[in-house]
């Protein structure tokens, strides 16, 4: 596959393929441009220089703790730091009979077979996320050539292009349970965003929320769902290393139960009680029961102002 192919298929096709399953995908289609036998993609924070996402092909997933355990006494990471975006091959940075007697080819890549080395990392200096990109092979003989860095160097911004664009589909592929919520953004575990929807920001200042850092005020849950902070109701969803976080201001509706909310959701489809107890696995008098307690709570009167109440409620 020609590069120029490469950049074609991956954002023809990327709007199809999970945010989850991206960094995957797009390793194995970068296989088909560029002979590597292995690959890691990750990102992390500047401030800790922690992966706080990794993905990696045809390599075990354990080169990542061995990478940060001899990160000190790696010499390419400096190389890395002063030539960012740019590919840098640790033949280029030590000698061959240097680098196979050496600690750091004895601790963390000869336990995986791995004899070359091509890497890049991108630094985003707003939010100081940074990017890692390395391919690898097992064949010592089989070097790395000027014309397959200038690829790589090419390919990587169109790598990390895709995958932003990819990151802000993510933002309005909402489930239903999150479907009325009103921003969003794409974070790590660490609570720093990757993308942010207009406006996410603004609702936790609003909300008197101290931001700072580029992430999150309040810290990442370790399940998904629906919860609140201070005037907040927020959801999360896990897209593989990373979570959506979406927001808004919380009203009336949150008083009611889940099943409630159920109710309530079939009532503004036009559906019947016989409809909405069908789906819900009710009996339809059991539907109207929590029809009654709902009027109750919301202090209305018809279907219609119920109609109304949740229009206005999800207007913002």
């Amino acid at each position: 596959m020609t590069p120029d192919k490469f950049i074609s298929q991956l954002y023809r096709e990327s709007t199809h393929i999970s945010l989850a399953d991206f960094p995957y995908w797009a390793l194995d289609l970068l296989q088909q441009v560029l002979s590597f036998d292995g690959a890691i993609w990750a990102t992390g924070h500047s401030a800790t220089q922690t992966f706080h996402t990794q993905a990696c092909i045809d390599v075990d997933k354990n080169i990542f703790d061995r990478l940060k355990a001899t990160q000190n006494i790696n010499p390419i990471f400096e190389q890395l730091l002063l030539n960012p975006s740019e590919p840098v091959d640790m033949a280029d940075v030590i000698s061959d009979k240097e680098f196979y007697h050496s600690p750091i080819y004895q601790q963390c890549f000869q336990p995986f077979g791995i004899e070359r080395i091509l890497s890049s990392i991108h630094l985003d200096d707003r939010s100081g996320i940074f990017t890692l990109l390395t391919l690898y092979r097992y064949d010592r003989e089989h070097v790395f050539t000027e014309h397959e860095k200038s690829i790589q160097q090419q390919l990587l911004f169109h790598l990390l292009s895709a995958n932003a664009h990819r990151q802000l589909l993510a933002l309005t592929e909402q489930s239903i349970e999150i479907k009325e919520l009103n921003k969003h953004a794409i974070c790590d575990v660490a609570g720093n965003y990757h993308t942010v929807e207009s406006g996410f920001l603004d609702i936790l200042e609003a909300s008197q929320f101290i931001l700072q850092n580029q992430e999150l005020p309040f810290s990442i849950k370790k399940n998904d769902g629906e919860y609140s902070e201070k005037n907040l109701t927020i959801a999360q969803q896990k897209l593989g290393d990373l979570f959506r976080v979406s927001i808004r201001l919380k009203n009336q509706l949150d008083d009611l139960t889940d099943r409630e909310k159920q109710v309530v959701t079939g009532i503004c489809q036009g559906n019947t009680f016989k409809q909405i107890a069908k789906k819900l696995g009710l009996s339809p008098s059991t539907v109207s029961n929590h029809l009654y307690r709902i009027y109750l709570k919301l202090s209305v009167n018809s279907r219609s102002e119920l109609i109304n109440l949740v229009n206005q409620q999800y207007s913002y």
